[in-house]
């Protein structure tokens, strides 16, 4: 069974190596049906390149062919509260944000929550400043949602990625699996509460 990407930083342990910012030009825009090639694309590539030695090449192919084939990522971004952004910056999309509101959220939440579910930067772009730049703007949107809380899923052994978001001060509040073939692994639930 292949289940839904439900980890928000797969990409965080290199996706915000620096927290330093760069005067980097770069805009974020709103992601429509036009936009489900460029989304499948850069979401297959990043998880690709940020657990490809981690999962049997088989089972990693399964993975991506399901999760980023262009009817799956058209499903998702038709979702009246989900909500996407790609990051452009000197002509190329460099990542893009996703974020889900009320039934969108992989996981049963109480009510005023909403979910970084995916921050997908490329390899290239890493380290440059967008990373942080692609964590900003979804704080922005929660806030500007009126959300009581921002959560997320991150891998348990995703270690620059757990403590980057404690120093954002989320912290655990539970686990749940997350299934790649026969393989099961662990997500922490983190959770920041909004003032």
């Amino acid at each position: 069974m292949i289940e839904t990407d439900r980890r928000v930083m797969t990409g965080v342990c290199s996706v915000l190596k620096s927290s330093e910012e760069k005067n980097v030009a770069m805009t974020f825009r709103t992601c429509g049906p036009e936009d489900v090639l460029e989304v499948a694309t850069i979401g297959r590539e990043t998880y690709r390149q940020t657990f490809e030695g981690h999962y049997d090449a088989d089972v990693m192919a399964k993975y991506l062919d399901h999760a980023f084939h262009p009817d799956t990522v058209a499903n998702e971004l038709g979702h009246p509260q989900s909500d996407f952004w790609l990051l452009e910056t000197k002509g190329h999309v460099a990542g893009y944000l996703k974020m889900n509101r009320g039934l969108a959220q992989t996981e049963p939440q109480e009510e005023g929550g909403i979910e970084i579910e995916r921050i997908y930067l490329l390899q290239q772009f890493q380290g440059q400043g967008f990373g942080r730049a692609l964590f900003d703007k979804a704080m922005g949107f929660a806030r500007a949602s009126n959300s009581r809380f921002v959560w997320l899923g991150v891998w348990e052994n995703n270690y620059r990625a757990l403590e980057f978001y404690r120093s954002m001060g989320f912290e655990i509040t539970g686990t749940h699996d997350f299934r790649m073939g026969e393989v099961v692994d662990t997500d922490y639930i983190m959770r920041l509460t909004l003032s």
